[in-house]
């Protein structure tokens, strides 16, 4: 046994001196990620700076300009919003977008580095005499890694000038502002995700398949090193010493003693962070993908976006929609082969910037959807979807199979819940007996199927958010609890490994001093 003992705690010393470092890059980053994400340039604050849509200058249907665009098949999306200040079609297609001029059918040219720095004028108007163009990237730099290029092409990058040192990256192909990024965005951005994740370009970007390596093994090695911690600080406590004779449970002095304390207080929490956080990397396909699927989207949206159905214009839509507020983009989907536009209507604010940029956003923070009926003559606006016909979607969605349950949710349950704000109520959640045991959740507002969960992912959402997000119900519904507890709970760990690094150290020192005095010895004969 004592050979086990010895054996297993030279294993965890060289572990520990391996990955000290790294630990405590992943405690205090994960710190500074509660409160900071990846800059973005949010789907709020592009609906924020959007012009209003021009209903006069809109002059074609949908399928007038889907013509126009030379398009012999329906579209994956459409869109119809501004562009340099005028109405245009969006339509996405697999790979890639045409964009053509509401009012006209012309299609619009890739944007030039003169459109790029035009598009940011507009957008942001108060820096308009003062933003300048910086250059084209056709390869990802630390802030568009997940930018799909096939899509939008090359990025041109356009300074605005302003005190916050902001840039701003407009889309090649879409002339769209697709990234924002300040200068403290940017310096959070490295001390949190971007340190958290190891998420360095060259790393991310051009050997994805070795950093996904580094991520997956090297958490495995750090779950063994902190359950090796742990067995190893269980082991050598006594608890016979303190009592009999007034000393320490631990056998340890100086940072031994230290590094022995905290993991007994921090070490199932180091583990099971390493742990959970390992499972972010959905290796080996240990769960299913989180859904819903191509094919039950598909079934509730259709397979494509059949413009020939919308036969009401969407200057008449417009108005119909500025009776509550003033759209600034319509998207044209469909709800079961019914065709519909659908206009955000800017939703009010939290006014707690902390919330809104971390976990404890409102359920107002987000954009609302409003629908309007596209067939027939008259636009009306769809208020809500019934039941029913929730339930038949939920059917389609699953190849004809009833639901045995069909529930509306007033509130968020265990795994529809509100981390960000972009979450609606009500939603009617369906279960079905399938052999994946299937829930599907379905957002009243729109028809849209807001969440799709599986044995296996609702499985993945207790071992992933909750034990690395803590997004456990009863300490989730307290935010203040719930600070408290992680971030109490990230600065032991960030205790943890200091002291591991104090022993590690000295462990390096000491080996060195045998190795230096060597080297004399041997310079003096």
């Amino acid at each position: 046994m004592k050979r086990l003992i010895a054996g297993l705690i030279v294993v965890h010393r060289y572990l520990g001196v391996a990955f000290c470092l790294v630990f405590l890059i992943w405690f205090a980053s994960g710190i500074v990620m509660i409160f900071k994400r990846m800059p973005e340039f949010s789907q709020q604050e592009r609906l924020a700076r959007l012009p209003l849509l021009d209903a006069q200058a809109i002059r074609l249907t949908p399928a007038q300009a889907l013509e126009a665009a030379g398009l012999g098949s329906p579209p994956e999306r459409a869109l119809l919003t501004t562009y340099r200040g005028r109405p245009v079609y969006r339509f996405g297609l697999e790979v890639g977008s045409i964009t053509v001029s509401a009012a006209d059918g012309a299609s619009l040219e890739i944007a030039t580095p003169e459109d790029a720095v035009e598009v940011a004028g507009l957008l942001f108007p108060e820096h308009r005499a003062t933003a300048r163009y910086v250059g084209s990237i056709g390869e990802p730099d630390q802030w568009t890694i997940t930018n799909r290029f096939d899509i939008t092409g090359a990025l041109h990058r356009v300074a605005l000038g302003d005190a916050a040192g902001t840039d701003v990256y407009v889309a090649e192909a879409t002339g769209e502002v697709v990234m924002k990024t300040d200068r403290a965005g940017r310096f959070w951005g490295y001390l949190g995700p971007v340190a958290h994740w190891f998420y360095f370009t060259p790393l991310r970007w051009d050997r994805a398949p070795l950093w996904n390596d580094l991520i997956v093994y090297g958490s495995v090695v750090g779950c063994v090193l902190c359950v090796l911690g742990l067995v190893l600080g269980l082991y050598r406590v006594s608890l016979t010493r303190r009592f009999m004779h007034g000393t320490s449970v631990s056998p340890y002095v100086g940072w031994m003693r230290w590094h022995h304390y905290a993991g007994l207080l921090f070490g199932a929490a180091a583990f099971t962070w390493t742990f959970s956080g390992l499972l972010t990397m959905t290796p080996w396909n240990l769960f299913p993908p989180a859904g819903p699927s191509l094919e039950q989207l598909r079934a509730v949206r259709g397979d494509g976006v059949a413009v020939d159905r919308f036969t009401v214009s969407p200057a008449a839509a417009i108005v119909e929609l500025q009776r509550r507020f003033a759209p600034k983009e319509i998207e044209l989907l469909q709800f079961m082969g019914a065709p519909f536009y659908a206009a955000y209507q800017r939703a009010g604010a939290s006014g707690r910037a902390h919330q809104e940029a971390a976990r404890f956003a409102p359920a107002d923070a987000q954009p609302r959807r409003v629908l309007v009926s596209a067939d027939g003559t008259e636009p009306a606006i769809r208020e809500a979807f019934a039941r029913d016909q929730l339930v038949a979607a939920a059917r389609a969605a699953m190849g004809g199979l009833e639901p045995f349950d069909a529930a509306w949710l007033g509130d968020y349950d265990a795994y529809y819940y509100n981390r960000t704000g972009g979450r609606r109520l009500p939603v009617l959640r369906t279960k079905f007996n399938d052999a994946r045991e299937t829930w599907l959740y379905f957002d009243a507002t729109d028809g849209s199927i807001a969440l799709a969960e599986v044995r296996g992912s609702r499985t993945e959402r207790w071992l992933y958010q909750g034990l690395h997000s803590l997004d456990f119900p009863w300490l989730y519904a307290r935010p203040s609890a719930w600070y408290i507890v992680i971030i109490g709970l990230s600065a032991g760990g960030v205790a943890l490994s200091l002291t591991s690094i104090g022993v590690a150290w000295r462990f390096l020192r000491g080996k060195a001093r045998p190795a230096a005095e060597q080297a004399r010895l041997t310079r003096i004969a």
